[in-house]
């Protein structure tokens, strides 16, 4: 059984899609806190459970019968650290084989101020005795289209300080890359991420 967490937000339906390429939907678990918004894959023969990272309780009874579960990144800002460690706790609970988290590119050596909650997630994964695996996904290309009228009107596009590039992926490729991990064997201990760009002349 495979868990996808935020199943019904834009990366985790996108990851359970892949999924569903893949695994039969009866082995794929849609755990989303309001299951009413996962009418359409339980249509699909997802299973669809209800899962709040702000109450530990649902997380163990969506995780039950759990092999693998894909934990992405919670969006509530300051609170994140919180939830993810509740997730990582039920997912120990449930002894699955492996949690991959959907981390941040370089978390480990990041200045950036998201970067805190994502590197106090990999700590505590990495202590949990838990096997796991981090996607550390970089700025998806989706999040760059709201600049792009503005882009336009000035002819420059201000994504980067100095000569640093942009290196942008879009939703479904990340989602892609989710699915294979959460499908192959021998995961535990993984860490996926871009390499840097070599610094220009």
């Amino acid at each position: 059984m495979i868990v996808v967490t935020g199943a019904t937000g834009q990366l985790g339906r996108l990851v359970t899609q892949s999924l569903l390429a893949k695994v039969p939907a009866s082995r794929i678990v849609a755990a989303v806190r309001r299951p009413e918004r996962a009418a359409d894959l339980a249509a699909l023969g997802v299973q669809v459970r209800q899962a709040d990272y702000n109450k530990p309780a649902t997380l163990g009874a969506a995780f039950k019968g759990a092999e693998k579960v894909l934990l992405i990144s919670s969006s509530a800002v300051g609170q994140r650290a919180e939830q993810h460690f509740n997730v990582i706790e039920a997912a120990k609970r449930a002894q699955v084989a492996l949690v991959a988290y959907t981390s941040l590119l370089h978390a480990d050596t990041s200045s950036l101020g998201l970067a805190a909650e994502h590197q106090a997630t990999e700590a505590v994964l990495k202590s949990s005795g838990v096997p796991y695996a981090l996607l550390r996904n970089s700025w998806y290309t989706e999040n760059y289209l709201a600049s792009i009228p503005a882009a336009l009107e000035h002819g420059a596009y201000i994504g980067s300080a100095g000569q640093g590039r942009i290196a942008s992926a879009p939703r479904a490729d990340y989602a892609a890359a989710a699915a294979q991990v959460l499908t192959l064997d021998d995961q535990a201990g993984k860490l996926y991420e871009r390499e840097r760009p070599a610094a220009p002349p």
